[in-house]
């Protein structure tokens, strides 16, 4: 299975159209269907786009991992803090942090990045 062709799985498992989809995500259609034919592959700020929309990890998409989502990995693991096992909510929580820390990182490397082009 290919980028693409997970891209269209998962597509035509939330009932979306390529329109449907092109337009969440701010492109043209023809666009968007590139990416399912395996044409061209999704920049890493669509790539981003289309795994919040799918609720699927950025590393699902690229088919790094067959675990849909960060979450589901977490539960998989049975991760656990003292001995306590965490619950769904409280893997939601960490979840949720790691976005955060992770937002701020890619922000702090284009922030780098910008300062390097400028000088």
């Amino acid at each position: 299975m290919t980028v693409g062709n997970r891209l269209k799985m998962l597509r035509l498992e939330k009932r979306l159209t390529l329109q449907e989809v092109a337009t969440r995500i701010g492109l043209a259609k023809s666009s968007y269907a590139s990416y399912e034919g395996g044409h061209r592959n999704p920049p890493i700020d669509k790539l981003i786009e289309l795994a919040q929309l799918y609720h699927v990890s950025t590393d699902y998409l690229l088919k790094l991992t067959d675990i849909p989502d960060s979450v589901e990995s977490l539960q998989k693991q049975h991760l656990q803090w003292d001995g306590i096992r965490l619950s769904e909510k409280e893997l939601e929580i960490v979840h949720q942090v790691v976005v955060l820390i992770t937002e701020k990182h890619q922000e702090n490397n284009e922030e780098k990045l910008r300062h390097m082009n400028s000088v």
